[in-house]
This record gives C-alpha cells, sequence and structure tokens, in this order.
C-alpha cells in the first residue's frame, strides 16, 4: 500500500471516522467509500451491493485523496 494511503488511514482515524464504513487500498465490510490504488490510476468511489457507484478516477494520488477526504468527512454518518 503506498505510504499516502497508510497516511490517509491514520489522518481517519483521528477524526473517527468508522472504520467500516470505508474502504482504503480495499472494499469496505458492507458499503461505503472506497479509495483504490489501481496502479495506473486512483479510483474513489461508493461502493454498495456490489456495485461502484459514483465513480471517479484519478491520475494524481493527492488529488485523489483530497478528493476522498471531503466525501467522506462531509457525510455526517460517517464519524462517532
Amino acid at each position: 500500500m503506498r505510504e499516502e494511503l497508510v497516511a490517509l488511514k491514520k489522518y481517519l482515524v483521528q477524526k473517527k471516522v468508522y472504520k467500516s464504513i470505508v474502504g482504503i487500498d480495499e472494499l469496505p465490510m458492507l458499503e461505503g467509500y472506497c479509495i483504490y490504488d489501481a496502479q495506473s490510476e486512483i479510483e474513489v468511489f461508493y461502493y454498495e451491493r456490489g456495485q461502484k457507484m459514483n465513480h471517479k478516477s484519478f491520475q494524481d494520488i493527492n488529488e485523489a485523496i483530497s478528493y476522498f477526504k471531503n466525501l467522506v468527512l462531509t457525510d455526517p454518518t460517517t464519524r462517532k
């Protein structure tokens, strides 16, 4: 896993984001936000019922992380 994604995991723990609602380089447990390193691009999407929804791809990992943080942190259901 890229070090930027490891840092993102730590950041979301500090922000008290539910681990079960996000997937970082993996799918969430049931449904939730996902950021995935597909090698040629970084994918950000909402995963629900086996489907990728609102899928967006990025070439720049920092841009993808910024977009992902905004999605997760503006959704009031993601935090304790």
